[in-house]
């Protein structure tokens, strides 16, 4: 009998001793110092501190926004070289390069005696669907004045850019009339291949400008496009191409080697090492094959050319190339910026670092390709 009566009470003893520690814990949290004892707060960073006192006691009005993107700026300058920090109101433009499109209208301007010009109209695009024509003078956006305002080109971009689907209205100067223009904002590819055409009846010839998230993909059509033509050697260029996305230089390097060779590896203080090999049987693994590089080929344009080279499966013909040998990771912030750290390096099928030395600082190590320019190499 005793023991039910204990079941019955038990659950109701049980809810009277957590009420009862919840509310003298937060009594005693109340009385408690705040940042000390039991219940101390996350220490804040030096840095915080002084941000937070600047911006509750400076003397006169300041944007601490600002303050803090310098910090950061000082402290990824005692990084690497490619370490960067990307503010809120640059990473879209920044993201676009690598993701291979954007949404706006489509067209391309120039700013001249502060009025907009367009100099090139994207066929097919919205504001050729529009009727945009090259040479039209932008004056307004969507009822707003922009002629002669001294406005910039980040400016302009961010007016007319947009979510696809979505309208915008410009008012164009063309032959002296005025003209209103209804543009329904879409989706704008940024190719990855400026060139693919046959040099003769045997050779290829593309070139490739940067390695964005769509440049394998243009690449297997351009090489389809160009085998249909009985290729049987290939130039493929790479002068000026900047680098990009490391795994699609991995995918075009396997179109080019056989079996599971080795592509490019990469290690770091704090990431084990990664292989990256062949996975398939590629489009063009016999054949002849130039690659073309110069002083601006980067990243993983050397990925690419240091895999063919170590494999022997391809001729490296130009000038010495920039030298990046770096990985970098992009990480989102809390701000709605980024990071991209620099978290490898990357090494070629022998094991080589392709990384020129930045131990002098960033500003000689940028100004080493200004130094090839004036030493003559680049002549060469």
């Amino acid at each position: 009998m005793g023991n039910k009566k204990l079941q019955v009470w038990l659950p109701l003893i049980f809810s009277i001793v957590l009420i009862g520690g919840m509310y003298f814990g937060f009594k005693l949290r109340e009385s408690t110092p705040s940042g000390t004892g039991f219940f101390k707060a996350d220490k804040k960073s030096s840095l915080q501190q002084i941000l937070d006192l600047v911006k509750q006691r400076y003397v006169d009005p300041i944007n601490t926004d600002s303050l803090q993107e310098n910090a950061i700026d000082v402290m990824m300058g005692h990084l690497d070289p490619h370490s960067i920090y990307i503010p809120p109101s640059h990473l879209q433009a920044v993201n676009e390069d690598l993701i291979g499109n954007f949404e706006g209208i489509g067209v391309e301007f120039n700013i001249f005696s502060d009025t907009v010009h367009i100099v090139h109209v994207i066929a097919e695009g919205p504001s050729d669907k529009a009727g945009v024509q090259v040479g039209d003078k932008i004056i307004k956006v969507n009822n707003e004045t922009i002629a002669g305002k001294n406005i910039s080109s980040d400016d302009i971009k961010m007016k007319i850019r947009g979510e696809g689907g979505t309208p915008v209205k410009i008012t164009v100067l063309r032959k002296n009339e005025l003209k209103e223009i209804s543009i329904t904002r879409g989706t704008i590819p940024i190719p990855a291949i400026d060139a693919s055409y046959m040099l003769d009846q045997k050779t290829g010839y593309i070139k490739l400008n940067k390695f964005s998230n769509t440049a394998y993909e243009e690449f297997m059509q351009s090489l389809e496009s160009l085998q249909k033509n009985k290729l049987s050697n290939l130039v493929l260029d790479l002068r000026g191409n900047g680098g990009g996305l490391m795994h699609e230089a991995v995918e075009m390097a396997d179109e080019f080697l056989s079996d599971d060779k080795l592509v490019v590896y990469t290690q770091g203080a704090n990431v084990e090492r990664i292989d990256y090999k062949c996975r398939r049987p590629g489009l063009f693994e016999e054949g002849g094959l130039v690659i073309l590089v110069d002083e601006l080929s980067a990243s993983a344009s050397e990925v690419l050319a240091g895999a063919l080279q170590d494999w022997c499966r391809a001729t490296i013909i130009g000038r010495r190339t920039f030298g990046k040998g770096l990985v970098q990771q992009q990480y989102s912030l809390s701000d709605g910026g980024a990071i991209r750290l620099t978290v490898a390096r990357y090494y070629t099928p022998k094991g080589r670092s392709i990384q020129r030395s930045y131990q002098n600082g960033k500003e000689k190590y940028l100004e080493e390709i200004v130094d090839r320019y004036e030493n003559g190499e680049v002549n060469l």
